[in-house]
C-alpha cells in the first residue's frame, strides 16, 4: 500500500471514529441539549425583538461574544446562573420554578 494510500485510510478511520463519537455525545446528552436549543430560540427571539445583538447581550452580561454565540447555538450546558442573568437582562422567562401542587 503506498503512503497515499496509507494515509487516506487513516483520515477515513479518524473521520469515521470523530462522527461515531458525536453520535454518541448526542444521544447521551439528549435531554440537556434538547432543551438548551429550546433556551437558544427564546433568547434569539427575545433579541429580535428588543432589537440587540449577540454583542450587546454580552456586553450586558459582561461575557464574551464567543459565549453568547456559544448559548445562541442551543449546545451550550447551561449553569442557572446563566440562566438567571439572560432571563433578568432579556425580561424573558426561561424555566419555571413554581409548583403545581
Amino acid at each position: 500500500m503506498s503512503d497515499l494510500m496509507k494515509k487516506l485510510a487513516e483520515l477515513e478511520s479518524n473521520e469515521s471514529s470523530d462522527l461515531l463519537e458525536k453520535i454518541k455525545y448526542r444521544i447521551e446528552n439528549r435531554e440537556w441539549l434538547r432543551r438548551s436549543a429550546i433556551i437558544a430560540v427564546k433568547v434569539l427571539s427575545a433579541l429580535k425583538a428588543q432589537k440587540l445583538t449577540q454583542k450587546d447581550l454580552a456586553e450586558r452580561m459582561d461575557v464574551s461574544p464567543q459565549q453568547i454565540s456559544k448559548i445562541v447555538k442551543g449546545q451550550e450546558n447551561l449553569t442557572l446562573e446563566t440562566i438567571a442573568k439572560l432571563e433578568l437582562i432579556l425580561g424573558i422567562q426561561i424555566i419555571n420554578t413554581s409548583s403545581a401542587a
